[in-house]
Formats: structure tokens, sequence, C-alpha cells
């Protein structure tokens, strides 16, 4: 496990959305660089931008799988 700023895995879009670096699974869901997502858009009842700007825990996964996140601080 490790902890990471939310920007070494999301941008911030011109639109204000959010587009993930490189592919992170989140409550389940993996999110993929290629998808914008929007604030209210809710992942198992959180909505990302609950945790905009917040340091997050991340644990790398195996065999190149997405690491996912596992909490917020």
């Amino acid at each position: 496990m490790s902890r990471v700023k939310f920007w070494d895995l999301f941008q911030l879009n011109p639109d204000g959305s959010i587009r993930p670096i490189k592919s992170v699974k989140v409550a389940g869901v993996v999110l993929n660089p290629d998808t914008n997502y929007s604030k209210g858009v809710l992942f198992s009842g959180f909505d990302l931008f609950q945790f905009y700007g917040r340091d997050l825990e991340l644990t790398e996964q195996p065999n190149n799988n997405p690491p996912v996140v596992t909490g917020v601080y």
C-alpha cells in the first residue's frame, strides 16, 4: 500500500470533469483514462469529487491489473 496524491491519479479537464491518468479501480469499478467523470457520478455510493485533492491509499495489484484505491486521508 502507498499513499498518493489525488492528482497523481487524476487530471482536471477544462470543463471541470476529471479523468484518470492511468487505469485505477475504485469501489470495484475500473476507471479508464479514456473516460471523463463529472461531479455527481457515484461509485458504490460515493462521488469522486468528495475526495478531490485529498491523499488516497493505493494498493498495487499483480499481473498488470489496475491498482485499487483502498482508502482516503
